[in-house]
């Protein structure tokens, strides 16, 4: 929706953008085609930004040539600046010529050139896009944070409130908390419903309680911190900024089921936006995905060469928990001093993880000095007490990973006894889901219930057995049935088959779009087991891959019998249901990631 000056809901974004066509210059028919369709692109990932609006294509690409003057575009559509520029053969690619105008005044504030393959991919075009997509955003935000760093706060807008409150919380000290929240109060006081200020005043509780928890009022900062996030997202649930920050809350109080879902939100409203991506990386590696928290630090760091100072610091997190030590050093070695008090911490750790002792014991005395200054406020304090905090402060779901840090600090002369669970996390209640004739037996906070035989149940004891593994829907699809063999299926019988299991998928959605129970389990029971006559007679749980889709198939399949089974689950046990349904995931890979931790029986 286009948005014009004057509407309230201009106070909340950097800036209103249009993309023009771009100057062809030389190129081929072939080439034109491309070029419109990176255009698209462009728009796409400038409208994904936080805090951006854009022009739509359809408007901008049919102006003619003189309507799309800045001062003639800022006057008939509200817009701020253009995206113009040119694109012409170069070598054997093309070259896009960027550049960023500033419509009042038609002056260009910004320039860069990209380079794309004659024929690019469709990854390589969106990969270029992002870029600049990700430049051209942070050129307007600094910009923008230049021209109100001086102004006094009643001045200010809503975004010019979130920006400079946003730079006074990565200074991160008491003080500038303080004033962040008077930023963010501002904003609400301006618009109500802005949902980034209450995200903007969670963090401004967490950065205290996470990094300084020794306060009076560390126990408030945990609830207003979660207060705050919960209602941003009330406010706008499509902001992935407001998004991150609440993933963020729940993953350091280890909440990981509630703070993964929040995570993957985020990404999926705005995948490629560099700042946000690094800002996941280490939530990610804490959550026990440090490969792909991997990626997503060198997605980062290609999509916004020229990054902030604080992009280092959130990668190494991610290559320490991929094993990758040695990398994780040269990117701590890259951070500013002092980002977070345990930063040195963790480089004597890698250090002595890789028998380099001596070096990482020439970190302790600065970890302990900035614990010292920044945690313990200048009081006297005990090693274990640092080295505990430090251990709060990184908040690895997988015990691995904790125990590879505790390993390193312990190497490097800064032993603390080890901890059986996460620092800060409860202990583990113990709980049991085992099957007890043609009956399941549930115990789950002290209470017992027996359900009937469901295959549900069977796929749900598999996750259960195995917290954070990724297990695959073909493998679940293949270990439950009933046998491992069956009789060969010759074409005519599988297209027939295939042909019911699509009518079944239809019937099924359209009836639990109705809410009619009875039709849902029926249809589902039959779908379920044309799944595993298909799985004995081609080998689905062997991992053929000849069967048209059977990924989707066995996806269908399982997902259904598990929420049936949690559903019956909950009706007898609403505790236990509750549960299963913030910690068990379903689709083409399935995993058990409880909210709080659970020692299954099973």
């Amino acid at each position: 929706m286009e948005v014009q000056p004057g509407d309230p809901a201009a106070t909340r974004r950097a800036a209103f953008i249009a993309v023009t066509p771009f100057r062809r210059v030389g190129l081929e028919p072939d080439a034109a085609r491309t070029v419109e369709g990176f255009l698209e692109d462009v728009t796409l990932e400038l409208a994904r930004s936080p805090g951006i609006e854009v022009l739509a294509g359809r408007t901008s690409f049919a102006l003619a040539e003189a309507e799309l003057d800045p001062r003639r575009m800022h006057e008939t559509y509200g817009v701020t600046h253009l995206v113009d520029g040119s694109i012409r053969p170069s070598g054997e690619g093309l070259q896009v010529g960027a550049d960023l105008i500033e419509a009042t005044t038609g002056r260009v504030v910004w320039t860069r050139r990209f380079q794309l393959p004659a024929r690019p991919s469709p990854a390589a075009q969106e990969d270029v896009a992002a870029q600049l997509a990700n430049q051209v955003c942070g050129k307007l935000n600094l910009g923008r944070l230049a021209q109100v760093r001086s102004r006094p706060v009643s001045s200010l807008e809503a975004y010019d409130c979130w920006l400079r409150g946003h730079e006074a919380l990565r200074r991160s000290t008491p003080e500038d908390d303080e004033a962040a929240r008077t930023l963010f109060e501002r904003a609400l006081s301006i618009d109500p419903t802005y949902a980034r200020a209450y995200a903007g005043l969670s963090l401004s509780h967490f950065k205290r309680w996470n990094w300084r928890r020794a306060t009076a009022r560390e126990e408030a900062d945990d609830r207003l911190s979660l207060e705050y996030a919960q209602r941003a997202e009330e406010l706008d649930d499509h902001d992935p900024v407001v998004q991150l920050v609440l993933g963020r809350t729940h993953v350091y109080r280890r909440n990981f089921a509630q703070g993964r879902a929040r995570l993957e939100r985020a990404l999926e409203l705005s995948p490629n936006v560099a700042d946000l991506l690094m800002q996941a990386a280490p939530l990610w590696a804490y959550l026990g995905e440090a490969e792909q928290a991997a990626d997503m630090a060198a997605k980062a760091f290609r999509l916004n060469p020229l990054h902030d100072p604080w992009y280092p610091l959130c990668a190494a997190i991610a290559q320490f928990c991929a094993r990758r030590l040695e990398e994780a050093l040269e990117l701590l070695a890259r951070s500013p001093p002092n980002v977070v008090f345990e930063q040195h911490a963790v480089a004597a750790a890698c250090l002595a993880l890789l028998g380099r002792e001596e070096e990482a014991r020439g970190h302790v005395p600065k970890f302990l000095e900035e614990y010292r200054v920044s945690i313990a406020g200048g009081r006297d304090f005990d090693l274990a007490e640092a080295v505990r905090q430090a251990l709060d402060s990184n908040p690895f779901r997988r015990a691995e990973d904790l125990a590879l840090l505790v390993e390193g600090l312990t190497r490097a002369g800064l032993a603390a006894t080890e901890p059986t669970t996460t620092p800060g996390a409860p202990a583990a209640e113990t709980a049991r889901l085992v099957r007890d004739g043609r009956l399941w037996e549930a115990t789950f906070a002290g209470r017992t219930v027996h359900l009937p035989d469901m295959k549900g149940c069977r796929d749900l004891a598999l996750l259960l057995a195995a917290p954070g593994e990724r297990i695959h829907c073909m493998d679940l699809a293949g270990r439950t049935a009933e046998s491992d063999a069956g009789a060969a299926m010759d074409r005519r019988a599988r297209a027939a088959c295939h042909k019911r299991i699509r009518d079944l998928q239809e019937q099924l959605a359209e009836a639990e779009r109705d809410g009619d129970l009875a039709r849902t389990e029926r249809l589902g029971a039959e779908l379920d087991g044309l799944i595993e006559q298909l799985s004995a007679a081609i080998g689905l749980g062997g991992r053929s891959r000849k069967l048209d889709d059977p990924a989707e198939k066995a996806r269908t399949a399982v997902t259904w019998r598990i929420r049936n089974a949690v559903k019956k689950i909950g009706a007898a046990h609403p505790a236990l249901g509750r549960h299963l349904e913030l910690s068990v995931r379903t689709g083409a890979f399935c995993a058990y990631a409880p909210e709080h931790p659970v020692r299954w029986i099973t």
